[in-house]
């Protein structure tokens, strides 16, 4: 059986089991139309050109809703030897990144999809929809065109049943119908992605906070790790070593190579354990039935962009593409944001991704460079005082909240224990 071919029969039995197994996230409360349509279409392998490739091929529910192949640091495209050049982030919990803006109070540019953002959630009013019609465009994606996907639904056993009712009947020979109902599928796909199994909060992280708030233990504090309940709750828990692990990833560090009592990794300044209020969204959001009234569990980002410093990566197959896809070869550069922006302060800034599944979604950065939660843990403790290779765009990198925090070996193995922690799919 082929590696394409295996891949179609993987995602089909994958997308039966989903509906079989997570009733709690499909079937209760049962899913729109539109939602269902979503469904189908994130799981057809027939949308690509040649078939053989889902969206769910490199967000794949199984591995937290990133690719499951690990082995290398960006996507292989349907079409093999075609990969795309950077790395496919988490799915799950994407539906909370707002449409992205600029915060004037902190100077910083909020939400979108995609590692830069260009899905900025502005064209069809969500940046989910907006990024669901990217991959089938990209020939080193799905290699499809928008009349090609729509012909392929139109040869699909939900059409009629889930596409019409949704979107109406597709015309190919009238281009603003063409693009109405490609427009529609995005939406679609969008649609699914903010139902309950991308949001699913049943990690062992979620298992503790629940515990904590039972416990009568102030809602923030929980959060956090902070204040007698949740210490006495979360040391049940947690092992010592995860419980550690929390306490590092929530605590400040000053960035001197001196981890002082009380100082930790600094983690939550970017990935944030607040809990965010479910009135900020106009956008349909999962908000579980176990946190407090009005409020959304810690997602454990920020949605902002940010340049890490992170070298550029020799192993990405992208560069070693033919010109026609990659004309500047190693020369390419990753401007991230700031290509988007055509501004060049926001140059190798890239999206501070969600924690939630990290541990089932590497390799980690925007171009796959660390191979390891481990690995680049290392590479926030010590970038800049270890023999890291040189950061593709130094001029815009953050060199106040990493590079020098002073952790031991044992700390960043706790701090890993902890992030796994973040992962769906606890059973106490």
């Amino acid at each position: 059986m082929s590696t394409k071919l295996e891949k179609i029969v993987i995602f089909t039995i994958f997308a039966l089991l989903v509906v079989l197994v997570s009733g709690s996230a499909l079937a209760e409360p049962a899913l729109s139309t539109q939602e269902e349509l979503g469904s189908s279409l994130y799981f057809d392998a027939n949308l690509s050109n040649p078939p053989g490739q889902s969206c769910a091929s490199c967000h794949d529910p199984g591995f937290g809703f990133a690719d499951p192949d690990r082995g290398k640091p960006t996507s292989e495209g349907v079409i093999l030897g075609l990969f795309g050049n950077r790395n496919s982030p988490i799915s799950a919990y994407a539906m909370y990144a707002p449409v992205r803006y600029f915060d004037e109070v902190e100077g910083l540019w909020i939400g979108g999809q995609f590692w830069d953002s260009r899905a900025t959630g502005d064209f069809l009013g969500d940046p989910l929809a907006d990024q669901a019609i990217g991959p089938f465009e990209n020939p080193v994606e799905m290699a499809n065109t928008r009349e090609g996907v729509l012909q392929a639904i139109m040869a699909s056993n939900y059409y009629w049943t889930l596409f019409v009712p949704t979107c109406g009947e597709i015309n190919l020979m009238d281009p603003d119908a063409v693009d109405a109902s490609y427009h529609c599928v995005g939406l679609a796909i969008a649609a699914f992605e903010r139902t309950a199994l991308f949001a699913q909060f049943n990690s062992k992280y979620d298992y503790y906070l629940q515990a904590c708030l039972a416990a009568g233990g102030d809602m923030h504090q929980c959060a956090v790790g902070a204040g007698p309940v949740a210490a006495t709750v979360g040391q049940k828990i947690f092992s010592k070593k995860e419980w550690h692990g929390m306490q590092l990833f929530m605590a400040e560090n000053n960035n001197n190579g001196i981890l002082e009592p009380g100082e930790g990794a600094m983690c939550s300044a970017c990935h944030v354990a607040d809990w965010i209020p479910a009135d900020d969204y106009k956008l349909s959001v999962v908000v579980p039935d176990w946190a407090p009234a009005g409020w959304i569990p810690p997602v454990f980002t920020d949605f902002t962009y940010d340049n890490l410093g992170v070298p550029k990566n020799p192993d990405n197959p992208f560069y070693y593409l033919p010109p026609e896809y990659n004309p500047l070869g190693m020369d390419l550069i990753d401007y991230g944001l700031g290509a988007v922006l055509g501004d060049p302060d926001e140059n190798g800034k890239f999206k501070v991704m969600t924690l939630r599944n990290i541990h089932l979604s590497g390799p980690y950065s925007h171009n796959g460079f660390f191979k390891s939660l481990e690995e680049i843990t290392d590479f926030y403790n010590s970038r800049d005082v270890a023999d890291w290779p040189a950061a593709e765009i130094p001029d815009t990198v953050n060199v106040d909240e990493l590079g020098n925090l002073g952790l031991s070996d044992t700390d960043i193995d706790h701090l890993v224990k902890f992030m796994k922690t973040l992962s769906d799919g606890f059973v106490p």
